[in-house]
């Protein structure tokens, strides 16, 4: 079995990994750099024979890992005959970001990836493992050829709302002749990470020292956020308030301990901007379905103090016309990267002189979690992908080797 990282060796995003074995082709991943306009056109799509047109026959398939756009925003372009398979809630989900999104697209994937659950395609064994990620239904992947076996990360961390999956991808990478590990925080400083259980306890804690509504800036696809924003506001007496997309997705998870528009304590306001685009496609049954939890401006401003609301600075005119901002706070929720370059958010915060508070767990794993998986694995190689500093990644043990884009290596 030989192994290409076509892109993602030397940067966080892009992923993309060819992998063959008896003259037949796998892809693993096939994602958008994180900042695709700066890169040319005709070195967006990576040089993978049969990926993007039709080719020889050989590519059998290509295997998304998880739903961000850095490991699936080109799957979409892939040549008619290349089968695309996916986490069936990865699958439900894009189709919910495809509708609300405009210019979104849904993955045209076989929802097939089961946990543990080992599947044949050509002479691969590819067995998917569910990691704790903030992307939900994300997936390691088990690869076996020729006798030889390859383990590839994806994205993955120990301090979420799945920490067990950590120990559990560590004993199935155990001996592994390579492993493909993400190295996005290598930069990061020695403290623990936060969690997403001090997520939680920090938004209630915000939600019981204001009286004011908590509005929280927060992606719609992080599920375990989510989660945690529910357990918030019901610790601190709260109800949460999502908007339509934010529901629609975890309705999508199907996920029996995911929170959704039918549990007590979740509302779900309609924005603006979601309401034209239920109107535009004729999607009346979106908001018929959540209308026993729905939440309209005058209970908004009559009694802002109950409610704990997922927000995106998109909704700031909503809040506007609802005037129920008096007293109000926002906790940011994201990447504090991103803080920059929402002007609109900045204008809103200044407009209404809203507190800002920071509660943020990544979705990528800390030095000190990739450092026990690399000793815990004993894999006989390891090779760093997903970073920004492969070379750094040499800390992590010595059987690290750092392997460049367009490299063919054999496992």
């Amino acid at each position: 079995m030989r192994v290409c990282i076509r892109r993602g060796a030397a940067e966080v995003g892009g992923s993309c990994v060819e992998v063959e074995a008896d003259g037949r082709r796998l892809v693993l991943d096939a994602g958008l750099p994180l900042e695709p306009a700066e890169v040319p056109m005709r070195d967006l799509l990576p040089d993978v024979p049969g990926l993007w047109a039709r080719g020889d026959g050989s590519l059998l398939a290509l295997l998304i890992s998880h739903g961000h756009p850095d490991h699936c925003g080109l799957a979409d372009l892939v040549a008619p005959g290349v089968r695309v398979l996916a986490g069936a809630a990865t699958v439900r989900i894009a189709e919910e970001a495809a509708f609300f999104g405009g210019a979104s697209r849904a993955l045209a994937a076989e929802g097939r990836f089961r946990s543990g659950q080992a599947f044949e395609i050509g002479p691969f064994s590819i067995t998917p493992l569910v990691v704790d990620h903030s992307a939900f239904d994300a997936y390691a992947l088990v690869i076996e050829a020729g006798g030889r076996r390859l383990v590839y990360s994806g994205d993955l961390r120990a301090h979420g709302r799945k920490p067990g999956t950590m120990s559990r991808f560590a004993h199935a990478a155990r001996g592994a002749d390579a492993l493909l590990l993400e190295g996005t925080r290598m930069g990061a400083d020695g403290r623990a990470p936060w969690s997403e259980r001090d997520v939680e306890l920090r938004i209630a804690e915000v939600c019981r020292e204001n009286e004011g509504i908590v509005l929280t800036a927060a992606a719609a696809q992080n599920v375990d956020r989510l989660v945690s924003l529910f357990r918030a506001a019901r610790q601190a007496g709260r109800e949460l308030v999502l908007d339509l997309y934010a529901a629609s997705v975890l309705a999508a998870t199907r996920h029996p301990s995911v929170p959704t528009a039918h549990w007590d304590g979740v509302r779900v306001f309609l924005p603006a901007s979601q309401r034209h685009r239920v109107i535009e496609a004729r999607a009346f049954d979106r908001p018929a379905s959540v209308r026993h939890s729905r939440i309209y401006p005058d209970e908004l401003r009559a009694s802002p103090e109950r409610f704990l609301m997922l927000f995106r600075s998109s909704m700031a005119r909503d809040l506007e016309r609802a005037d129920c901002l008096d007293g109000a706070v926002l906790v940011w929720s994201l990447w504090t990267g991103y803080l920059d370059r929402d002007e609109r958010l900045r204008a809103f915060r200044g407009a209404h002189q809203l507190p800002m508070h920071i509660a943020h767990a990544s979705g990528h794993a800390h030095p000190n979690d990739l450092r026990a998986l690399v000793v815990a694995s004993r894999a006989e190689v390891v090779v760093p992908i997903h970073t920004d500093d492969p070379e750094a990644c040499r800390a992590l043990g010595p059987n690290v080797t750092p392997r460049p884009d367009g490299e063919w290596w054999e496992v």
